[in-house]
């Protein structure tokens, strides 16, 4: 019953901000990197609260490197590695004056931030997008004008 209940008062509010429903849905459970680079907070401050259509929703645990949209969920994680198979010669993704490497997962696409916001000194985010998501590139489209703005 109380399951129902919260679930009636996620929907109404949602209704009363238009779809915005930040604080509804289960919470995410994310690895944060380690350690968390201080940049991150702006970033993950910053970032819509919806992308690609999925609302946002809570990440545990509580973080100012990662964040979450959707079900399944689409994972941010900020000041990760740099990745693996990022090689002079890897094939980019440009969005917004943002690059981006993405690699194939079993069940979806990773994406991941090369030289931004500087080359010389690289803030790296990854996002996991589920298969679920017909066009990932949507995913950037929302995320890659919000890290050129910073």
């Amino acid at each position: 019953m109380g399951r129902v209940i919260g679930t009636l008062i996620c929907l109404a509010v949602g209704l009363g901000l238009m779809g915005t429903v930040a604080g509804c849905g289960r919470q995410v459970n994310v690895s944060p990197p380690n350690p968390i680079d201080p940049r991150c907070e702006r970033v993950i401050s910053a970032l819509p609260d919806t992308i690609d259509g999925a609302g946002k929703r809570p990440v545990q645990p509580d973080s100012t490197a990662t964040a979450a949209w959707g079900e399944p969920p689409i994972v941010l994680r900020c000041g990760v590695a740099r990745p693996a198979a990022l090689t002079p010669t890897s094939a980019l993704i440009e969005v917004s004056g943002v690059a981006w490497l993405p690699e194939e997962l079993t069940n979806g696409i990773l994406f991941t931030n090369v030289a931004w916001p500087d080359p010389a000194n690289p803030l790296y985010l990854e996002i996991a997008v589920p298969e679920a998501y017909p066009s990932p590139a949507n995913v950037l489209a929302d995320i890659s004008p919000v890290l050129a703005s910073l």
